[in-house]
């Protein structure tokens, strides 16, 4: 026993001298000894005394093998024998260390019942036995006997056993080793493995295996990325060679390390692995539609992983820099000649081109040459009903009670008729109160812009009389040539009939159409169906004239032989196609409209229009890229129902994979040279990619923190090589420049780790690390806490005991001196309850 603080034992004199004079006159001597003894205790406490002994309880750490070279039996088996060790601790010290590359903490679902887990990613393809045991060194507690528990399959790939062994036996700390089967050797066998080097999030891309299998049988191919489970596909094998497709989508960019293994029960496991650079398809989506009227088609794509850029503006230059271009409901005829022919170059390069419909499609009247838009595209459009053009005349109501929201809308929806008519078409606008005038006399719809011009300056005033209106515009109209001749009468207000019965049955006759278009409820419902009805127009009545321009555009369209079709149209399955896939057309909606085409000669028609089998969807391959038609919309005007509907999002993101360019603009292409230890990059630009001007800064990221930039040199025109050292390092490199660039794509390079190729159990190297340190080969869970006859020197603290010594001695002796009083007091309080 030894004393931190010897000098207060002079204190110990004291409670000694209190006994001795206290002896004689206390009428209670054990209460005074049991005093004298706590003031002993608290002495002796105080001095801090402590106590050397030799202590024989086992401080172990169990160290698992989770790496890739451990099958799930093995694993199983481990997790077994740790349950057993741990049943058999005792009061002895315990930790488990599962480790692979290096040694890792043991989640909360290994500590249950689904036992070890193997470690995933680039951590668990080495085993480090070195590294392990080093860790379970430091990790253990001082003052007890040390062991090392060592469960693996002994096929050590980094590091080095021998040197861990001897610092284990220098500190006297024995390793106990437990041999693992290992994964055996299979008897099939992958002679060839193929997957594509670049391939777009979200994208099913295929991973082709070519089997050598002894006998028949089946299996499954079990894929993984980044450490973390894709799925598993059910093959059937054939004795003899067999080719396996199986598919993989990720969600993920950049370089990404898919690896896979094909198990078969009683062939074994085959395992493969492959880099494969994944990329955000990049869209440019170009519309001039009101802003919000995409939400449900961009939402679907962008929710996809499409990286999407809306715009109003084309540059042809920036074609290069996108895998798809989209046109919705754009005039194609609008478009530059240069930009056209960019678009064409575009595709037959490997860009994806995608027309959406929509009432904007203007069929070019007289056009006899085709352009480069045409030649791309697998679909032109219909010519309409009337190839002379058509001639419109709109009546618009101008009296004071169209002040306000009425005049404003009856403008704008002026106007949106003139927007759908074509430069050849002649349009007329006819405003009346108590008298009438031509606001826009009968003219080609060429300037649009001053007819939209004149139409904003109507102004409302007086009252209402229609039938000089109607007989002025009839007058008027019979002079047209057009072979569709079409009067629009809106109005707010009630008015004396007059002729207009005459000049209704007159335009029968000579094949003029006139609709009306009745606003609130103070218009003479049945004055404006019997016009209507007469000239075989239409009649429409509207409470809230916030639909009034749709119906406008409608009803012209409809009786003046326009390309658009507006009515309700079913889609039909022509031809089956990959677009189909997963899309319930069966239950498809109709659509409020479509733009009539015709599909050319070598399209795929892939979906039509109900009995007239006009082309709805239409895709064809031109050069390196496809192009593809839809002639409806994708928003809240033709496609109503269709954005509501739960195939709505499979469909186009579905079309819009389709249209992917697979042939890539240039090549890039990694290799490892064994004699210098290089990881060579070779980029060739394609022919017509251009001046890459200034090579972008390149890194290289690879295992145990690998990073070295990599320069790049121009070794022939279009060809440039980086080259960078990665000496003996295996795994996974990501080739990455600092910013994206399209000459220079990211890329990946796969090195197979020696962890991947190695079968079997190294025992002897187990045996020999057991021997070598004192410890077993193979023991009983039990003997995992032996400690064999050693004894670690312990020292015990003993001022906390007899500090509690003290306390007891106290309340002892204070119950002494007390207890009669207390048992007093309750036998009067007994006594005076009975009484």
């Amino acid at each position: 026993m030894s004393f931190e603080y010897p000098w207060v034992l002079f204190a110990l004199v004291l409670p000694v001298v209190f006994l001795i004079t206290e002896w004689r006159k206390t009428p209670s001597r054990i209460g005074l000894l049991l005093k004298t003894a706590a003031f002993l205790a608290v002495v002796l406490a105080l001095a801090s005394p402590s106590l050397e002994v030799d202590a024989s309880k086992v401080a172990a750490v169990v160290l698992v093998d989770t790496s890739a070279s451990i099958p799930p039996s093995d694993l199983e088996r481990a997790s077994k024998l740790v349950r057993e060790i741990e049943g058999e601790r005792g009061r002895h010290w315990l930790r488990v260390i599962p480790f692979a590359r290096a040694s890792r903490e043991m989640d909360a679902t290994e500590f249950g019942g689904s036992g070890l887990k193997a470690t995933g990613g680039e951590l668990g393809r080495a085993t480090d036995l070195e590294a392990a045991i080093r860790d379970a060194i430091a990790g253990l507690p001082s003052g007890m006997a040390p062991r090392i528990a060592l469960v693996s399959d002994g096929r050590e790939n980094q590091g080095s056993v021998a040197r861990a062994a001897w610092l284990a036996r220098d500190l006297r700390i024995p390793i106990d080793t437990f041999a693992l089967p290992g994964r055996p050797q299979p008897l099939l066998r992958i002679e060839s493995s193929f997957a594509p080097a670049v391939a777009f999030t979200g994208e099913k891309f295929p991973i082709d295996l070519v089997v050598s299998a002894p006998k028949a049988a089946s299996g499954a191919v079990e894929l993984s990325a980044e450490g973390k489970a894709l799925g598993s596909s059910d093959v059937k094998l054939e004795a003899g060679s067999n080719v396996v497709r199986v598919f993989a989508s990720l969600n993920a960019s950049g370089a990404v390390d898919v690896s896979g293994v094909l198990r078969s029960p009683g062939l074994g496991d085959a395992p493969f692995e492959h880099a494969i650079t994944l990329r955000k398809p990049r869209v440019l989506f170009l519309s001039q539609d009101p802003a919000g009227t995409e939400q449900h088609l961009l939402g679907a794509i962008q929710s996809a992983h499409f990286d999407v850029t809306h715009t109003a503006s084309i540059t042809p230059a920036r074609f290069a820099d996108y895998q798809l271009i989209v046109f919705n409901n754009w005039d194609l005829e609008t478009l530059p000649l240069a930009t056209k022919n960019a678009a064409e170059q575009y595709v037959k390069q490997g860009g994806g081109l995608l027309v959406i419909g929509g009432e904007r499609n203007v069929y070019p009247e007289g056009k006899k040459v085709e352009d480069a838009m045409d030649r791309t595209l697998p679909a032109k459009l219909a010519p309409p009903k009337s190839p002379e053009g058509t001639c419109v005349v709109l009546i618009m109501d101008k009296s004071s009670s169209m002040e306000g929201r009425k005049m404003e809308l009856a403008r704008i929806s002026a106007i949106g008729v003139i927007d759908n008519l074509r430069p050849t078409d002649n349009v007329g606008v006819l405003i009346f109160d108590n008298s009438n005038q031509w606001a826009v006399p009968i003219r080609k719809a060429e300037d649009k812009t001053l007819i939209k011009r004149l139409i904003a300056g109507v102004t409302p005033d007086g009252g209402t009389q229609i039938a000089p209106a109607l007989s002025e515009a009839y007058r008027r109209i019979q002079t047209s040539s057009a072979t569709y001749r079409h009067v629009v009468l809106l109005t707010d207000g009630i008015s004396e009939e007059g002729d207009s019965m005459s000049v209704a049955k007159d335009a029968l006759g000579k094949k003029i159409t006139i609709s009306t278009v009745g606003l609130g409820q103070d218009v003479n419902r049945a004055y404006l169906e019997k016009i209507a009805s007469t000239a075989k127009g239409r009649s429409y009545f509207l409470t809230d004239p916030a639909g009034l321009e749709q119906i406008l555009i409608k009803d012209v369209l409809e009786h003046t032989g326009s390309t658009a079709v507006e009515k309700a149209i079913t889609p039909s399955i022509a031809k089956q196609s990959p677009v189909l896939e997963g899309v319930p057309m069966a239950q498809a909606p109709a659509l409020n409209g479509y733009v009539r085409f015709i599909s050319k000669p070598g399209a795929d028609t892939v979906l039509t229009v109900d009995i007239k089998q006009d082309p709805l969807f239409t895709v064809w391959q031109a050069g390196l890229g496809r192009a593809a038609v839809f002639a409806s919309d994708a928003k809240s005007r033709w496609a109503e129902k269709w954005v509501a509907w739960n195939g709505f999002d499979r469909f186009w993101v579905n079309v819009f994979r389709n249209l992917l360019p697979h042939a890539q603009p240039g090549e890039t292409t990694t290799s490892y040279e064994p004699a210098s230890g290089n990881l060579i990059v070779d980029y060739k630009l394609a022919p017509q990619a251009g001046d890459p001007g200034k090579v972008p800064d390149i890194f290289v990221f690879g295992p145990q923190d690998y990073k070295q930039p990599m320069p790049v040199r121009k070794v022939a025109e279009g060809q440039y090589r980086g080259t960078v050292p990665i000496g003996a390092v295996q795994g996974l490199f990501r080739i990455r420049p600092v910013e994206e660039s399209r000459f220079f794509p990211e890329t990946g390079f796969y090195r197979p780790e020696e962890e991947l190729t190695q079968y079997g159990s190294n025992e002897p190297l187990l045996k020999q690390v057991s021997a070598f340190t004192g410890g077993r080969f193979q023991p009983s869970p039990s003997r995992v806490f032996d400690a064999s006859g050693r004894s670690t020197p312990t020292t015990i603290t003993l001022w906390p005991g007899l500090l509690a010594l003290a306390i007891a001695l106290n309340v002892a002796e204070l119950v002494m001196r007390k207890w009669r009083g207390i048992v007093g007091s309750f036998t009067r309080r007994a006594a005076h309850v009975d009484a």
